[in-house]
């Protein structure tokens, strides 16, 4: 009974055996077909460059060379005349003409409306003739006087006499001049307030605007300050007007902020020669802040952060990338100024940056074939995502 039991053990760790012999050579010829699939891929790979080439990132580049920068400034704000005037009579009374409408262009002097003049005509013209008897007295005194036929005492009291007349006449007709209200500048009636049979009184009746020259009030915050000079010239956008700019100059600016504010008041003065320009309009203002001549120069989105340090993707003539940290200086949003770290001529990529590796070739693709890339490219993105997770 004993020497069966040991019999069928025996049986039993040879056939256990045979069985983990089939298991390891069954693997080593699972190892064995995956070598020579990955040996054959490899060649059909090699003798196929187009299949490697589309595995490869693709990426748009440009030529590293010397050109200018700026980097402009915006700000907004109302067109307003560059003098404007309120008129306002220096007598009161009914209105008994109106010689002007709004939007009439009117010549400095040029008689707006009229006020009754009533008791001060009266005045006036009495004045006057008073005036003009005295000066004709003293003009035929001072004849007398110069022929030795009066006295010098008579010469003297016929002067002052005149004198008395004129400053009498002269105050006579300032006051009469109050009743007839004129233009003091050349533009354009922007109101009118006052009608026939109206009584017009010491407030506003009129305004008027000389347009040849307009101006822009606004101010700047603290940073904006700090590039601003009198003298400056700025171009100037009204959007209704088109995409053409308006020329302007920096015309005034307070050193110290608005009283209340931590912003500067700033003047801009336009030049309206055209008449295109129209007060009340919305204008954006654009300076330049800062500028460049002959300098590296790159897109913007090329400088990409890595590590914590700024870098733009270099590739050789080999198609090998490499990530170059770059030093920056004026950057207007879309192009950055190069200060070190790439040189003209050298070829920079400027889209498919983000998704390159260093040391891998890539391949460089035409302006067409960029959006289809770009989607291969975060394919490829999320393909190496995926297995890191895995």
């Amino acid at each position: 009974m004993n020497q069966k039991s040991e019999n069928t053990v025996k049986k039993k760790s040879i056939a256990e055996r045979i069985k983990e012999h089939k298991v390891i050579a069954a693997l080593v010829f699972i190892l064995a077909a995956i070598v020579i699939v990955r040996l054959i891929a490899f060649a059909v790979g090699s003798m196929n460059p187009t299949v490697a080439e589309s595995e490869a990132i693709g990426v748009k580049v440009m030529t590293a060379e010397y050109t200018d920068i700026s980097s402009t400034v915006p700000l907004s704000g109302r067109i307003a005349p560059a003098e404007e005037t309120a008129i306002v009579p220096m007598a009161s009374g009914q209105v008994t003409a109106v010689h002007v409408k709004v939007g009439d262009y009117v010549k400095a002097g040029t008689l707006l409306f009229e006020i009754d003049k009533g008791q001060v005509a009266t005045t006036y013209n009495q004045a006057k003739a008073a005036y003009d008897l005295a000066a004709n007295s003293y003009n035929n005194m001072k004849t007398l006087y110069l022929e030795g036929a009066i006295s010098k005492s008579d010469f003297d009291a016929a002067e002052v006499q005149y004198i008395s007349a004129r400053e009498s006449y002269n105050a006579a007709a300032e006051a009469y001049s109050y009743y007839n209200v004129t233009s003091p500048i050349d533009g354009y009636v922007t109101s009118l307030s006052v009608a026939v049979g109206d009584i017009a009184g010491q407030q506003m009746a009129a305004s008027v605007a000389n347009t040849d020259e307009l101006k822009i009030e606004t101010t700047v915050s603290e940073y904006i300050a700090g590039y601003i000079k009198i003298g400056d010239e700025v171009d100037v956008y009204v959007s209704t007007l088109g995409d053409t700019p308006y020329k302007g100059t920096v015309t005034a600016f307070s050193p110290a902020p608005a009283l209340g504010t931590l912003t500067y008041p700033i003047t801009i003065t336009l030049d309206n020669e055209s008449g295109d320009l129209m007060s009340g309009m919305f204008a954006e203002v654009k300076f330049t802040a800062e500028e460049a001549d002959d300098t590296i120069c790159i897109p913007s989105d090329a400088v990409i952060m890595k590590n914590g340090k700024s870098v733009a993707v270099i590739i050789d003539e080999d198609l090998i990338p490499s990530f170059r940290e770059v030093e920056t200086g004026i950057d207007n949003g879309e192009f950055v100024e190069i200060l070190s770290g790439i040189k003209e001529g050298e070829t920079v990529v400027i889209s498919g940056q983000n998704f390159v590796e260093e040391g891998i070739a890539v391949r460089i693709i035409e302006e067409d074939d960029s959006q289809t890339d770009e989607s291969k490219n975060e394919e490829n993105s999320a393909d190496v995502s995926a297995e890191d997770d895995e």
